[in-house]
């Protein structure tokens, strides 16, 4: 009996310490943006700074005139729930917007059909300022997007889909939103899917280097999923680990009170 219980005693202690160093990581492989220096100033400047969303079709877009004759805009101001100069924000539970159409122009009393498509908010912005000088004097025009957001799936705490009040939202945003990764959570290849005139495009980020800031996929787009895969399957996770240090401790003081009521 003593010669069977001291090998299983043996491979118990092996086990408990091959456990324990499994379940030890490199902090390289969990600290984001590891690679820069303390000393590091000024290089991460060339982060993309071309940030705006193209308008595509589909997209609800609020869009406030304002000018001289206020009693005339009105009527395009309605579809934003208030009258011009209101300062209603695009966040307004009440806006109702005007939706990009699948030719890529929106409808807008007075102008008709105006292309939006393809364009940038400002760019929108200064091209109907253009189309109502007809109509005010000194129009001022804004544009918002009413439906930008984007969805975080996979190893992360929270996810879901989420808004953003601004275009200026970043991967380490909308991770942040979702509660950050969890201890499964891959950290070197997060996953961004984007679609672009109709295509869906695919995007990796590695958010242990500071390469990210370069990644055309640092600033998200409207409608933009990111997607966290978990590392490859581990039979134990590191939050996991005391309770099978403790089962295996029970078994072992077991297997000594055994041998010592065998003596």
């Amino acid at each position: 009996m003593k010669q069977l219980i001291k090998p299983v005693l043996y491979w118990a202690v092996v086990a408990i310490i091959s456990i324990s160093i499994a379940s030890c990581t490199n902090t390289k492989k969990v600290v984001y943006l590891h690679d820069i220096a303390d000393t590091t100033m000024g290089s991460l400047g060339i982060a993309q700074t071309n940030f705006e969303n193209l308008i595509q079709k589909n997209d609800q877009l609020w869009i406030s005139i304002g000018g001289s004759n206020i009693t005339d805009l009105a009527t395009i101001n309605s579809a934003n729930g208030a009258g011009a100069g209101s300062g209603i924000t695009a966040s307004t539970g009440s806006a109702i917007g005007y939706l990009v159409e699948a030719d890529g122009n929106i409808k807008l009393p007075y102008a008709g059909a105006v292309k939006a498509a393809g364009l940038t908010r400002l760019q929108l912005e200064t091209n109907l300022t253009v189309i109502f000088k007809d109509y005010t004097k000194n129009p001022v025009v804004n544009v918002r997007f009413l439906n930008y957001s984007f969805s975080v799936m996979g190893e992360v705490n929270n996810k879901g889909r989420f808004n953003m009040p601004n275009e200026r939202a970043t991967i380490l945003d909308a991770l942040s939103m979702a509660g950050d990764l969890t201890e499964l959570g891959k950290r070197e290849n997060i996953l961004v899917v984007r679609e672009l005139d109709g295509k869906r495009n695919f995007g990796r980020i590695n958010l242990l280097s500071k390469n990210l800031f370069n990644s055309p996929y640092y600033y998200l787009k409207n409608n933009d999923v990111v997607y966290v895969e978990p590392v490859k399957a581990k039979f134990i996770s590191r939050s996991g680990l005391p309770q099978y240090l403790s089962i295996v401790a029970v078994g072992l003081s077991l297997l000594i009170t055994i041998i010592n009521l065998k003596k």
